[in-house]
């Protein structure tokens, strides 16, 4: 059975809320240089497995992206703090170093990651006849009413 479709507009409760969005991805540069690009990718699973079960660690949800020679995770965190204390707990310092010590210069993998800190009042964001996605999974995902049926009024 698939995912329970929302039918109508939904949105997420996060007005009052502050909180961070974290890109993370790698690029496959060399395709058939696979004994370099799978253990960077064998490497996320464990520490997504890590976060689901540590939620006070402050981690709320991870959404993965695939295309031709990326994986994306878009994630999202209670706070800059919370993902940093984890950046420096011991899987992911282990899988960097990992990296750092056997990919870093040969070019046969990339690895990126983007932060964003999203103040209280500056986000926004709506779905229709969606499954729980992306931000509306990490937060409150309530219908639309006439307070919030604009993107400018759920900018207010």
């Amino acid at each position: 059975m698939g995912a329970k479709i929302f039918n109508g507009r939904y949105i997420v409760n996060c007005k009052d809320k502050e909180f961070v969005v974290f890109i993370i991805g790698m690029r496959i540069n060399h395709l058939f240089k696979f004994w370099k690009w799978v253990p960077v990718f064998k490497a996320m699973g464990p520490m997504i497995k890590e976060l689901y079960q540590n939620p006070q660690w402050g981690f709320l949800h991870t959404e993965f992206l695939f295309s031709w020679r990326k994986v994306i995770l878009i994630q999202y965190w209670k706070g800059f703090d919370e993902l940093v204390n984890y950046a420096h707990g011991k899987n992911h310092s282990n899988a960097w170093k990992s990296y750092n010590n056997k990919i870093k210069d040969n070019g046969s993998v990339g690895v990126f990651h983007e932060t964003y800190q999203i103040e209280k009042g500056a986000s926004e964001a709506i779905y229709v006849n969606m499954p729980k996605t992306g931000l509306s999974r990490a937060t409150e995902h309530i219908p639309v009413s006439k307070d919030t049926n604009t993107a400018q009024k759920r900018m207010k």
